[in-house]
């Protein structure tokens, strides 16, 4: 119900219009709107203080920025200054304060004993008593402490970063602080180079302590026994799921792998991502009781001994899984596991199994290499997966880099999935030259993003491809290169690189002149088109 502060005839005079208006402005609006007057002030305030990048903002109205970082050295005057500090002022401001990131965009901590201080001379109330969402960055070991002021009764979302020089007592000190104390949590995320055995106790009770928790995302390799244990008593998690992928290479561990799930665990997962080898990935998906109710799964395969091994995997999910919308299998071999892996080629046999899962909209699979899928492949594909819209085929090979698909195919994927919105691929060199033909029978309705992964595109040939893509897609989609997140093989020299970006340049170049000319040739058609009823 409308406040009656304001009337019809002034609408900005009421404060719910006022609050929707404002939360679109940007910040030197915010600060303008904050000096009309004393109403539009606390409202304005209100927006300009709900989300802040740095907690330094707010403990600068108390002290200088570089007392704060330095307590040790400016340890008289820090005091000095709390003691005078207006606290009635902060807490107006901080109570203001949803949203914190400390440390996301310059790497500096905030010292523990500044922390500690604030609080001593603010009281035992919560720094930030309205907080909802703390994102913390962690690039010193000695100040994991810093974070305990700033956790409010209100928290919900909780993002912890650690950086790689933060060792694994830290990590497990701060797990033990956090523990108890963040009761309304319903999201953690934690980012970490560290090992998952070492930090696997206090973590798992820092989850147990968190009932109403929704989401829980890890680093892949971190879903060790106890960790697994206390996750599958959540009664409301429906994402379980990883933090950063590119992490995983580097804490590769086997106790984060090595767990089981029980019947009855995670009754409300919808979302699930792990990493294990694909015999024991299948006992994982085969001993819960409530795989079919997942809409999406990622899972990370860092060794495997055949192709038949991950067509195993394809085949739980095929059969217990079907509801899927939404598919990852990386399965490259990390480098601890390189010279024990195969390499060997997979196919779309492998996948065939997940054409049962008739609602997926995204699918991506990353390999060693694929063997190139024939256009009746591609007809398969998109017979069984009606509603696809991502689809990425192992862009990126580790191996058999000669061996790729020919261009010639994109038209059986126009034609065989209509709602595209995204295609990469691996090519082979040979690139056929353009029909002319500019306005082929199938067409992609949707596409936005083409991606060529690593293939290497002859000088000389992106107008080829420009054109092809020109004539195949109803508007300029997106064109990208480059490895992508599921690749692990080894650094692409500056070389190889300067020359897919080069490629990429020149594709979308030659793409964009050639839709120019379609458009010069519908105008001429539109002018040529007689006038109905014109004698």
């Amino acid at each position: 119900m409308l406040k009656e502060a304001g009337t019809l005839d002034n609408p900005l005079a009421i404060e719910e219009i006022l609050r929707m208006i404002l939360q679109f402005a940007d910040q030197e609006s915010l600060v303008a709107a904050a000096r009309v007057c004393q109403f539009w002030s606390r409202i304005a305030l209100d927006e300009r203080w709900k989300s802040l990048p740095s907690i330094f903002p707010l403990l600068e109205l108390v002290a200088p920025r570089y007392w704060i970082l330095d307590p040790t050295r400016y340890h008289q005057n820090l005091l000095s200054s709390l003691a005078k500090a207006d606290w009635v002022r902060f807490r107006e401001y901080s109570s203001r304060i949803k949203f914190v990131g400390v440390g996301q965009k310059m790497k500096t901590d905030l010292p523990p004993d500044s922390a500690g201080l604030v609080q001593m001379f603010h009281g035992p109330s919560p720094l930030l008593p309205n907080i909802q969402t703390v994102s913390w960055r962690y690039n010193h070991s000695q100040n994991y402490m810093s974070i305990l002021p700033f956790i409010g009764p209100r928290l919900e979302n909780l993002s912890l970063e650690m950086d790689e020089g933060i060792d694994n007592v830290a990590q497990s000190l701060l797990m033990q602080s956090l523990t108890n104390r963040v009761p309304t949590l319903k999201s953690l995320r934690l980012t970490s180079f560290g090992s998952a055995h070492h930090i696997s106790h206090p973590f798992a009770a820092l989850i147990s302590s968190s009932p109403n928790l929704t989401q829980l995302l890890l680093p892949p390799y971190f879903l060790t026994k106890e960790v697994v244990a206390a996750t599958a008593q959540l009664p409301l998690l429906k994402t379980l799921g990883w933090s950063d992928w590119w992490t995983s290479t580097r804490n590769y561990h086997d106790s984060g792998m090595c767990f089981e799930f029980t019947p009855e665990s995670f009754p409300q997962l919808s979302i699930l991502r792990f990493g294990s080898l694909p015999n024991r990935m299948v006992e994982i998906l085969q001993s819960t009781d409530h795989l079919g109710r997942l809409s999406a799964v990622a899972l990370d395969c860092p060794a495997y001994n055949s192709p038949q091994d991950i067509e195993n995997v394809f085949a739980t999910l095929g059969s217990c899984a079907q509801q899927l919308e939404r598919a990852l299998m990386v399965c490259s071999p990390v480098p601890q596991l390189t010279g024990s892996s195969s390499k060997d080629s997979l196919s779309v046999d492998t996948i065939r199994p997940l054409f049962s899962c008739t609602r997926l909209k995204r699918f991506s699979f990353y390999a060693p290499h694929l063997v190139p899928p024939k256009d009746e492949d591609v007809v398969e594909m998109g017979k069984n997966w009606p509603e696809m819209g991502h689809l990425l085929l192992c862009p990126a090979p580790l191996v058999h880099r000669d061996s790729g698909v020919n261009f010639s195919i994109l038209s059986s994927f126009a034609k065989s999935f209509p709602k595209l919105r995204e295609l990469r691929l691996f090519f082979r060199q040979e690139v056929p030259e353009f029909d002319g033909d500019l306005y082929p029978a199938y067409r992609f309705a949707k596409l936005e993003t083409f991606g060529f992964g690593l293939s290497h595109i002859p000088k000389g040939k992106t107008r080829d491809i420009g054109f092809l893509l020109a004539s195949l897609c109803q508007h300029p989609p997106l064109i990208l290169s480059g490895r992508g997140a599921g690749y692990r093989g080894d650094s692409i020299s500056p070389g190889e690189n300067a020359a897919l970006l080069a490629a990429c340049s020149d594709i979308t170049s030659d793409m964009n002149l050639a839709f120019r000319i379609k458009s010069s040739f519908a105008r001429q058609s539109d002018r040529a088109s007689p006038v109905v009823g014109s004698g």
